[in-house]
């Protein structure tokens, strides 16, 4: 058995990597394009850049969503939680780095439990509580500061938010 790192006597050597076997760019797009010359999704206008994102003109969370919403009711989902960002807020990386920070701390609290509370992945589902309802502006989504401090961490881990503020 050949060593780490050692080529066994009489294997042939591997093919030097040139720019015709390297990995071709995606098809369609000229290498080095611009990140605005890409095809945009068809359901939420993000960029795609996967071989069969661009075939289908849809990211892949969006051709799953697919099976269920239209791109109308997806478009018109997207519309009805878009809007301007309210006093207060916070950008929900903002709260997803305090649950990663907290987690140990306080039983119960997961990034799982944080993205149930805010109705899941893209909203589609009721938020937990109507203080737990993001806001998308743009497509970064922001939450209401009070979930980002002890008492809003303690009620996402138990789902309790009788002490919640009146959103």
């Amino acid at each position: 058995m050949a060593k780490k790192g050692k080529t066994p006597v009489g294997a042939p050597a591997p093919a030097p990597v040139t720019p015709a076997t390297a990995n071709p760019p995606l098809a369609g797009l000229a290498h080095g394009t611009p990140h605005a010359a890409n095809p945009v999704c068809q359901y939420c206008g993000k960029h795609v850049s996967r071989h069969t994102s661009i075939a289908n003109l849809a990211g892949g969370k969006c051709v799953t969503l697919a099976a269920n919403y239209t791109p109308a009711a997806l478009q018109a989902h997207y519309a009805s939680v878009t809007g301007n960002v309210p006093a207060g807020y916070i950008p929900l990386a903002t709260l997803d780095k305090a649950v990663k920070a907290h987690k140990a701390t306080i039983p119960g609290l997961t990034i799982a439990k944080m993205v149930k509370a805010i109705g899941g992945d893209r909203a589609l589902l009721p938020p937990a509580h109507p203080i737990c309802k993001p806001v998308y502006n743009g497509r970064q989504r922001y939450v209401n500061g009070w979930l980002n401090t002890p008492a809003g961490l303690q009620a996402i881990a138990s789902s309790n938010y009788s002490k919640a503020p009146k959103a």
